[in-house]
């Protein structure tokens, strides 16, 4: 665990406290899959009473609320959803990710404050915190040389959650190189450079372990191959090989 997360946890567990002290809930800014599982391993958290969300299902980037719904209701997360899509179509690039995390940081607007950013076609799709909302949409008029148009949209928009392509093959075992390997479409042989080289992550963090094992929801990357939810073994097949299957980010 880095020391960053360690001052992560003690402040998660501070909200946790306050929350409890004073009976009302108390919300964290959007946190990484790692600081998630360190504060969820952590002792501090067997003590605490908490939820993560990140505005929908299956998010990565999760805000977590300090309390009890028996005591406190239900929490109202300090959640806003953004629609950035180009003035002139004509006109517009096509832009990935980091454009529009790079335009949005170079407003000042820190990461942990914004959650999942989706791309559709040529509109991006994001989670913030409500305190940030009204500035981005009156702020981001340029992504690269694209003039945007930023706008805030209600949460249940169907664009806010991401798509998926269903992948199943088989393996020799459940060890991470070889799903890996399945993955990427390659030998489990050339899978194992890309542990040395810090290719692979599991939950945001990365991961060297070639005989490491995944767990039913985990988020595995593999740079230059995308990132896919791990969904588990289904069945092992005749000749003893294991199918499995994962949800791949489009």
């Amino acid at each position: 665990m880095s020391s960053e997360n360690t001052e992560m946890i003690r402040h998660l567990a501070d909200l946790c406290r306050r929350g409890e002290k004073i009976g009302q809930w108390q919300y964290s800014a959007f946190l990484t899959l790692a600081e998630q599982e360190d504060f969820e391993h952590s002792p501090e958290a067997s003590r605490a009473r908490y939820h993560f969300w990140g505005g929908r299902e299956g998010a990565e980037r999760r805000i977590l609320a300090a309390g009890d719904p028996e005591e406190m209701g239900k929490p109202e997360y300090p959640l806003s959803a953004i629609r950035v899509r180009p003035v002139s179509e004509k006109f517009a690039e096509d832009l990935e990710h980091r454009d529009y995390l790079g335009a949005l940081m170079n407003l000042g607007i820190e990461r942990s404050l914004m959650g999942d950013l989706t791309i559709r076609g040529r509109e991006a799709y994001f989670f913030c915190l409500d305190s940030i909302a009204d500035y981005i949409a009156s702020a981001l008029d340029r992504v690269r040389r694209t003039t945007v148009q930023a706008e805030i949209i209600p949460p249940e928009t169907d664009a806010l959650q991401p798509e998926y392509r269903e992948m199943r093959f088989t393996v020799a075992s459940e060890r991470l190189d070889a799903i890996v390997a399945g993955f990427a479409g390659i030998s489990r042989s050339q899978a194992a450079p890309l542990f040395s080289s810090s290719k692979v992550m599991v939950n945001g963090r990365v991961e060297t372990d070639k005989s490491a094992r995944l767990k039913t929801g985990d988020i595995l990357t593999v740079r230059g191959s995308g990132k896919a939810l791990y969904i588990g073994m289904e069945y092992e097949t005749r000749k003893g090989r294991l199918m499995v299957r994962l949800n791949r980010y489009i």
